[in-house]
């Protein structure tokens, strides 16, 4: 409205894509009776009707001087080297296309007059500040040829289509910085990820957990799952897996689509996936993809085998896990594993316990730079995990107190008595039993905290004050435990 006054003033833009859509398919019916193409420039055809309803975006172009001459002889468009045989002339996804031809100038040409013929029939012009021309294997002149005519700015390759780089060759680390500031899951199923990303991530990862350059315990062990010992974070590497896995299945099972017949034409010419073979001219993806065929196959036994596997895997909503647990590191169960994986117990409690169960608490015994490697606690004894938790006189005192209270007749000597214990006396999911399991990781966790404090705050903790902080705490946790007290 000229002259506006209120919001409801304003046409919803809901409205608006709507009375758009309706004039575009008015449009394009009409345009199906009317012939504006002739001769080789049938390709575009389709083409027309597409571009009533997206912004011109891209053009690429990519070919090779014995191409230009064939099509220059022939007066024939020339399509782009790799999609001559799929008769593949553009490629949209929403408001973004591509345009693809050889490179050459009269394929170009033809090009530019169909869309100025567009422009004439719908008004609809190309914003030459968003849209590029790429080119490759193209002579200079011939390079400054085609920028005259189609007047697009020329980019650098690779460039970002969807928020994927897309070049001819093998990325170099540098491009996958966007995946790592922001890490783009969907990535992982069409890139596979180079080592240097992998561990760029995990030194991320590394720093948010251990502020050190040293961490006690590799992130390869954290990557494990639960029932192994670890924290059940992802494997990057087998996590990428997967995804590939999920394409490779596609394109063994959805021949129909567009892009798989496209692969399968380029690089096999067989529309199998188990008749791939493996050459360096592949690109980074089939040879990842082809890997993890053989790597099935030799596991399964057989190229069957392994299909059903496949379609197995990613016929319902759990084919990414199955996969996962497939190509992750085989593991042996951890005995700690029942003990940890009690919901009541408080994580930071349950991360001490386990760095405890793990031997990788810093104690003075492995401080080689220390001279002094005494029990911070006592000042008598040697200092390591046995003696610091379970052996000091100031632990045993709390711990003597707990075990009173909860009716824990087992001695509390070492790690390893601790688990047998409660493998054995102490198992199951009573409420006294969670009150044990929680009174433990409350335990290992408030010495630990004493000893810290005593280095860093010069602070003597009161032990009676301890021992009531782990008491309320173990009834706070476990709350269905009152009434049996």
């Amino acid at each position: 409205m000229a002259a506006a006054t209120t919001v409801n003033d304003y046409r919803p833009i809901s409205c608006c894509t709507v009375f758009y859509k309706i004039i575009s398919k008015m449009l394009v019916n009409k345009l199906r009776q009317v012939h504006l193409l002739h001769g080789s420039w049938s390709v575009f055809r389709q083409l027309l009707t597409l571009l009533l309803s997206m912004d011109i975006s891209t053009v690429t172009l990519k070919g090779n001087e014995d191409f230009d001459k064939r099509m220059s002889r022939d007066h024939e468009f020339g399509f782009h080297p790799k999609c001559r045989n799929l008769g593949i002339t553009h490629l949209a996804y929403a408001d973004d296309l591509l345009l693809l031809s050889g490179g050459d100038v009269s394929s170009v040409s033809m090009i530019m007059s169909c869309l100025n013929n567009f422009e004439d029939m719908a008004g609809l012009r190309i914003n030459f500040l968003k849209s590029n021309v790429y080119m490759a294997s193209v002579s200079d002149v011939v390079r400054q040829e085609i920028i005259d005519v189609i007047g697009f700015t020329p980019g650098p390759l690779p460039f970002q289509y969807l928020g994927v780089p897309l070049a001819g060759r093998g990325l170099t680390t540098s491009y996958y910085s966007a995946f790592v500031d922001g890490i783009e899951c969907f990535w992982l199923s069409i890139l596979p990820l180079p080592v240097g990303i992998i561990d760029s991530i995990y030194s991320l990862c590394r720093k948010f957990v251990w502020p050190t350059k040293h961490p006690p315990i590799a992130w390869a062990v954290l990557c494990k799952p639960i029932e192994a010992g670890g924290w059940g974070l992802k494997n990057l590497k087998a996590w990428n897996k997967s995804f590939l896995a999920k394409t490779l299945g596609n394109i063994h099972k959805k021949k129909e689509y567009l892009w798989i017949k496209w692969v399968n034409h380029l690089y096999s010419h067989v529309p199998n996936v188990r008749s791939w073979d493996w050459n360096k001219e592949q690109s980074p993806l089939i040879k990842q993809l082809i890997k993890i065929r053989d790597e099935m196959i030799s596991l399964h036994g057989s190229v069957q085998a392994s299909v059903s596997v496949l379609d197995s895997w990613f016929g319902g909503n759990s084919g990414l896990s199955n996969a996962y647990d497939f190509f992750v590191c085989r593991w042996n169960r951890w005995p700690w594993k029942p003990l940890l994986a009690k919901n009541c117990i408080l994580p930071k409690h349950r991360f001490t316990l386990w760095l405890v169960a793990q031997r990788k608490l810093l104690t003075r015994d492995r401080l080689g730079y220390l001279d002094d490697r005494t029990c911070v606690l006592c000042h008598d004894e040697y200092e390591s995990v046995n003696h610091l938790f379970f052996q000091c006189p100031i632990s045993r005192a709390i711990w003597d107190a707990i075990r009173s209270w909860l009716r824990m007749l087992k001695l509390m000597g070492s790690p390893n008595v601790v688990l047998a214990a409660f493998r054995s006396a102490y198992r199951g999911n009573s409420a006294f039993n969670k009150m044990r399991c929680v009174a433990l990781a409350a335990t290992v966790y408030q010495i630990w905290n004493i000893r810290k404090r005593r280095i860093f705050d010069n602070d003597e903790a009161y032990i009676e004050g301890v021992k009531m902080k782990i008491k309320i705490h173990v009834l706070r946790s476990v709350s269905n435990a009152i009434d049996v007290i």
